[in-house]
C-alpha cells in the first residue's frame, strides 16, 4: 500500500476541474509542490479541465484505457461511473490510512460510493456548499436589518420586495439562470424546506410533482421572477460571483470560494461598499442547503495505482485539507481540516459553518446524470419566464418532469455516460 521512497520514479496524470479562476489553480501547484518534496519519486501532472468538457472527456477516457491516474469526480457522478466499474475500490486498509469514513463529513461520505454497494470507488476532497451573499450598503439604505432579514421564507421575500420598492438601482437578486446542470442546486433547499425531495430515499421514482417540492420549486421561481437582475438571468452560475462582485445585483447564492477570492480583491464596485454572508433562509420543514463538491477516484486504468493512492491520501489528508481550503476558499471534506483557520473564525465563513450541518446531498444512483440532463431541459420554462408563474403552472411542468425522470429511472443502463 502506497508508493515507498525506493521505488522507481513516476510520473501521475491529475485532472481537475475548478470551481472558479486561478485562486484554485494556485492551490493545487501549491499542493503538488509540497507533495512532491515529500514524495520525490512521484511527479504530478496536473490537467486542467472545464466542468463542462469533463464528463465527455472522463466518459472517453475511461472506455480507452488512455485516462488519468487520478481523477477529480463530481459527486453526482460517482455513481454513474462506478455502475461502469471504471474506477478502483479503495481497499479496507487504504480507507483505514486516510483515517476512516468518520474523518469526513457524513453528507460527503455518502458521495463514496454508489448507493447501496460496498465499494468506496471515490474519497470526498472538497465541499460544495453554499450560502447567500448580500450587499451591506443595499440593505442599508432600504432600512433592512441584515439579522433579521433572511431568517425564513416570509422574511427573506420581505427583504427583496423592500430593496425593490426602494428605487435602489441595484436588482434585489443575482442568479444565473443559463446553466444546464447548476440551476438545481440553488432550487434543491427550496424543495427540502418545503419538507419535499427530488427522489425517493431509494433513488427510484421522482418526488418533484409532489405537493411539497411544488410548493419549493413555486417559491423560488416567484423569487426569480420577480426580482433577479435581467442582465443575471443571462449568465450560467459560474459567471454570476464576479457579476456579483462587479455590483450586479443585491444578493446571490453562491459556494465559500467566492468568499476568499472576494477577501483577495476587495476594491470591486460590489464588494467595496461592505458585504456580508447569511445561512438560507428557512422553510416550513426548516432550513436544508445543496451540497456537492469533488471527491477523488483512481482508475482502473491507472498506470500507477500504488502511488495514486499515494496522492489521494496527501490531498485528503488533515495537513493538505486545511492548506487548501485556506488558500482557495473552498471548505475541506475532512472535518477536523477547519480547526485553527480562517474556516472556523473569520465571520465571512459563518454562514457556511451553519450550512454545512444542515446540508444535503443528492443520491448516489448511476442514473443522476441523466436526471440533472431532465430537470435542465425540462424546468427550463421555469426561468425563463417572464415574471412569477401561478402555482398550477409550476405544477404542471414538474408533473412532466416526473414523468420523465421516472421513465429514465427504470432503464438500468442510464448513466448518462456515454
Amino acid at each position: 500500500m502506497g508508493y515507498a521512497a525506493d521505488r522507481p520514479a513516476v510520473t501521475l496524470d491529475f485532472w481537475y476541474m475548478p470551481y472558479g479562476g486561478p485562486i484554485q489553480d494556485r492551490a493545487v501547484l501549491q499542493e503538488i509542490q509540497k507533495f512532491h518534496e515529500a514524495h520525490p519519486n512521484i511527479t504530478i501532472n496536473p490537467v486542467r479541465i472545464q466542468w463542462s468538457e469533463a464528463l465527455t472527456r472522463l466518459s472517453t477516457a475511461t472506455t480507452s484505457g488512455e485516462g488519468p491516474d487520478v481523477t477529480v469526480l463530481g459527486t453526482t457522478w460517482v455513481g454513474g461511473f462506478s455502475a461502469l466499474d471504471a474506477l478502483r475500490p479503495y481497499t479496507g486498509a487504504e480507507i483505514a490510512a486516510v483515517g476512516g469514513q468518520d474523518v469526513f463529513a457524513a453528507a460527503s461520505w455518502s458521495a463514496s460510493h454508489r448507493l447501496g454497494s460496498s465499494d468506496i470507488t471515490a474519497l470526498p476532497w472538497l465541499t460544495d456548499v453554499r450560502a447567500l451573499f448580500y450587499r451591506k450598503d443595499v440593505l442599508a439604505k432600504a432600512g433592512i436589518d441584515p439579522a433579521a432579514a433572511f431568517t425564513d421564507w416570509a422574511a427573506f421575500e420581505r427583504t427583496l420586495k423592500r430593496i425593490k420598492d426602494s428605487g435602489s438601482p441595484v436588482w434585489p437578486l443575482a442568479i444565473g439562470n443559463e446553466n444546464n446542470f447548476g440551476i438545481i442546486h440553488n432550487v434543491a433547499p427550496f424543495i427540502w424546506g418545503a419538507g419535499g425531495n427530488l427522489l425517493t430515499d431509494a433513488g427510484d421514482r421522482s418526488l418533484l410533482a409532489e405537493a411539497p417540492a411544488v410548493d419549493g420549486v413555486a417559491y423560488y421561481q416567484r423569487l426569480v421572477g420577480m426580482y433577479d437582475d435581467p442582465k443575471a438571468m443571462k449568465l450560467t452560475s459560474s459567471d454570476v460571483p464576479a457579476a456579483f462582485a462587479n455590483g450586479t445585483g443585491a444578493i446571490t447564492i453562491d459556494n465559500s470560494q467566492s468568499v476568499g477570492d472576494y477577501l483577495a480583491d476587495p476594491d470591486r464596485p460590489g464588494l467595496k461598499p461592505g458585504w456580508g454572508t447569511a445561512p438560507m433562509p428557512a422553510g416550513k420543514d426548516g432550513r436544508f442547503g445543496f451540497l456537492g463538491g469533488s471527491t477523488l477516484a483512481i482508475l482502473k486504468s491507472a498506470r500507477h495505482p500504488d502511488a495514486a493512492f499515494e496522492w489521494v491520501k496527501y490531498l485528503t489528508s488533515e495537513e493538505s485539507q486545511r492548506r487548501y481550503g485556506v488558500s482557495s476558499g473552498l471548505w475541506p471534506a475532512r472535518t477536523a481540516a477547519i480547526a485553527g483557520t480562517r474556516l472556523e473564525t473569520d465571520p465571512a465563513y459563518a454562514a457556511f459553518r451553519e450550512m454545512i450541518k444542515v446540508g444535503r446531498m443528492y443520491p448516489s444512483i448511476p442514473a443522476w446524470i441523466v436526471v440533472e440532463s431532465i430537470i435542465a431541459k425540462d424546468l427550463a420554462d421555469l426561468w425563463h419566464a417572464n415574471g412569477a408563474l401561478s402555482r398550477a403552472e409550476v405544477q404542471k411542468i414538474l408533473s412532466r418532469t416526473s414523468t420523465d425522470i421516472d421513465a429514465a429511472l427504470k432503464d438500468p443502463s442510464q448513466t448518462g455516460i456515454k
